[in-house]
């Protein structure tokens, strides 16, 4: 166990550069829970999960198999925020409980820094889990041009996934630091490194404005 741990929590807008700060954090030796990836290992193999989900949005969201086609449920709650609030609602507490195991995990191991990289982190209250937290934000044509090319799809499309998402100061709210990703990444990478030596030296704005007289 290291008492030293420092978990850091990372969000951000679709588009706007977090899986880049992500590889630029795990190139530092950074420990990693992958919330995204957890989250398909939950809608996978906890069968209560998915039919709750089935239940919720009709079993065309299954594929013949039985498994989750995330295409279509994608479709139905990218395009209807209550929508997506109740699948948040329905998956995050089996996603809850596997991230915190998991960083319990790392933390044994005296993991001295260890990254939850989750686009939903605040929604799901895992924003409790971290010591800090950093969010990548960008312009919006910046992130459409981004997800149009990651992903292939269609300006609408891209333009309907950005609308189902906060704007940037919800999460400039919410966050200990924010990244902006309009520039270079050399910049971006730079930035970062201010961000890392700040938290080391143990700023929290977070909580600092937590803390403040109402």
């Amino acid at each position: 166990m290291n008492d030293k741990t420092v978990v850091l929590g990372l969000t951000g807008q679709t588009g706007a550069g977090k899986s880049t700060v992500g590889e630029m954090l795990r190139l530092r030796g950074a420990a990693w829970v992958d919330a995204d990836a957890i989250a398909h290992d939950v809608t996978d193999n906890e069968k209560v999960c998915l039919a709750d989900l089935a239940l919720e949005f009709t079993i065309d969201i299954l594929n013949v198999d039985g498994t989750l086609n995330r295409k279509k449920l994608g479709e139905i709650v990218f395009h209807d925020k209550a929508k997506l609030r109740r699948l948040n609602e329905i998956v995050f507490p089996y996603i809850i409980r596997a991230i915190q195991a998991a960083i319990d995990g790392l933390r044994a191991e005296g993991q001295e820094l260890i990254v939850l990289d989750a686009p939903t982190l605040f929604e799901s209250g895992c924003d409790r889990f971290c010591d800090a937290v950093i969010s990548v934000v960008a312009k919006e044509e910046l992130r459409l041009a981004r997800i149009i090319s990651r992903d292939g799809l269609t300006r609408e499309e891209a333009e309907a996934r950005i609308r189902a998402q906060h704007k940037e100061s919800w999460y400039v709210r919410r966050s200990d630091f924010v990244l902006e990703n309009n520039g270079s990444e050399e910049e971006l990478r730079l930035a970062l490194s201010e961000v890392l030596v700040r938290i080391r030296q143990g700023e929290r704005p977070r909580l600092e404005r937590a803390e403040e007289p109402r």
